[in-house]
């Protein structure tokens, strides 16, 4: 077996050994793993999810990281068409909507296609850090609202398209 490793000399005696080689090797695969280890949360809080089963006692919530229970809130989006009940015939325009939640610290959480013509979108474990909401149209600007947490549920209200 040759070996010659970047950085030692063909006539360094070291550089055609197995022993020599096997060091290389090894030290090489070591910092492979610590590189990916590093990357990789050992701890459930903040990792990506896609279910409650990856978060040990933390819940997966839909923008797809575990959080613990009390980080998170139902939240329910419901809109209206130029003051009419959103269906087939008022969302004939713009039958696809958009919903972007968007949080306290510039980050977002895109929901799309959502249907113009159910006229809500319920979210059941959305962050509490996300403290707005965008409802539009596809390929569209759309319109901000708050989410209101005075009530029971947290919600927001939209009248599109006035």
């Amino acid at each position: 077996m040759v070996c010659h490793p970047v950085g030692v000399s063909q006539r360094d005696p070291r550089a055609g050994t197995r022993g020599f080689c096997y060091q290389v090797c090894m030290r090489f695969a070591a910092f492979a793993l610590m590189a990916s280890l590093a990357a990789c949360s050992l701890t459930p809080s903040g990792s990506e999810c896609n279910s409650d089963s990856h978060c040990g006692e933390d819940v997966c919530a839909r923008s797809g990281e575990c959080l613990p229970r009390t980080a998170v809130r139902a939240v329910t989006v419901k809109w209206t068409v130029s003051g009419a009940a959103a269906d087939p015939t008022s969302c004939a325009a713009h039958p696809d909507l958009y919903l972007q939640f968007e949080g306290a610290y510039g980050d977002t959480f895109r929901v799309a296609p959502v249907p113009c013509r159910v006229g809500s979108y319920f979210v059941d474990k959305l962050p509490k850090r996300y403290t707005q909401v965008e409802l539009g149209a596809d390929g569209g600007t759309g319109d901000v609202s708050p989410i209101d947490l005075s009530s029971v549920q947290a919600q927001a209200q939209f009248d599109l398209f006035q």
